[in-house]
């Protein structure tokens, strides 16, 4: 994961028919068979890759257009969200993953279409302690069918299902990442990497969303009316999903962390137990370190950004409320 969410919030004002929406513009029309009336970019509260749009045809329908910034990073995200996007339907129904409509995965501008799904975005239930509660409780249930999702012939990365490959991949992170880590915090961490092969050995791995985020879920009439972008889905651990859901509400949502990780815990069918916490916190330093190791090529700050977040789980294991 490159960034914290990726989906959009909220609208923006409407893009005029313009420079940005012209080169989509015809291939839309073309495909689905209709005249594009609007086009509103929505936004998100970070920076991404990928550029979002909600799209009016002429007779009202509304779809929703994805499409890189233009690196190639972008380009392999929006290639694997068509993907799976076309994929997952037909192996795991039970899903709510939003229909496909069209899109281009060849040449250098691939883009997806989709069909638009009204909701509020999951993050926005974080607004209260009950609003909190209820997210906590139908994304743990969404994790449990995650899991029964098939893996055979997906073609997806099985690093973080294997615990002595990925205490391995480990190591070479932490050798790009020690000066971010400093001396105290790269040797707590060497202490914890130590621990991989036997903490997280003995479970079967399991598809995993890999981004498994409030932003990453629409929700309405108390129901998940649609999960997105799947583009860092992987074959891992069990807890993979759940420990990182675990991270993004006790660092980024504090406030509503005590609210909300009882009853996604208990719908998820996890117990409470010291081994279960320390494995969940080894995972979360584990993606965090993978971070600190997979920006070196972006800002600085960025880098020191995730280091601070990695030293932060490091922590977590002398609160009282771990």
């Amino acid at each position: 994961f490159v960034d914290d969410g990726l989906e959009a919030i909220g609208p923006r004002a409407p893009l005029a028919l313009g420079a940005m929406m012209l080169p989509i513009a015809p291939s839309l029309e073309a495909l689905l068979g209709e005249p594009v009336e609007q086009m509103v970019e929505l936004g998100s509260p970070w920076a991404t890759s990928t550029q979002t749009e909600l799209v009016t045809l002429a007779s009202g329908r509304q779809v929703v257009v994805q499409r890189p910034r233009g690196d190639a990073s972008a380009q392999l995200t929006i290639r694997r969200r068509l993907r799976l996007g076309r994929l997952l339907p037909t192996v795991a129904p039970w899903l709510p993953v939003p229909e496909v409509l069209a899109g281009v995965a060849a040449g250098p501008q691939p883009f997806l279409v989709t069909r638009f799904i009204p909701g509020v975005s999951g993050r926005e239930l974080l607004a209260d302690d009950r609003g909190a509660e209820r997210l906590g409780r139908l994304m743990g249930e969404l994790a449990t069918r995650l899991a029964c999702v098939p893996t055979r012939g997906m073609r997806l990365g099985d690093l973080w299902g294997d615990p002595n490959g990925l205490a391995a991949a480990a190591r070479r992170w932490l050798d790009t990442s020690s000066a971010e880590l400093g001396a105290e915090g790269a040797r707590a961490l060497d202490r914890r990497l130590r621990r991989v092969p036997r903490d997280l050995a003995g479970e079967a791995p399991v598809f995993a969303h890999g981004d498994f985020a409030p932003v990453n879920v629409v929700l309405r009439d108390g129901k998940v009316v649609a999960l997105l972008d799947f583009e860092r889905a992987r074959i891992a651990h069990p807890l993979f999903d759940a420990a990182r859901w675990r991270w993004i509400l006790r660092h980024h949502h504090p406030e509503r962390w005590a609210a909300a990780w009882p009853t996604f815990r208990a719908a998820a069918g996890l117990d409470d137990s010291p081994e279960t916490t320390a494995r969940l916190d080894l995972l979360a330093a584990l993606q965090c370190l993978e971070m600190v190791h997979r920006s070196r090529a972006r800002p600085a700050a960025t880098r020191r950004e995730w280091a601070a977040r990695l030293l932060r789980v490091l922590g977590w294991e002398r609160d009282a409320g771990s």
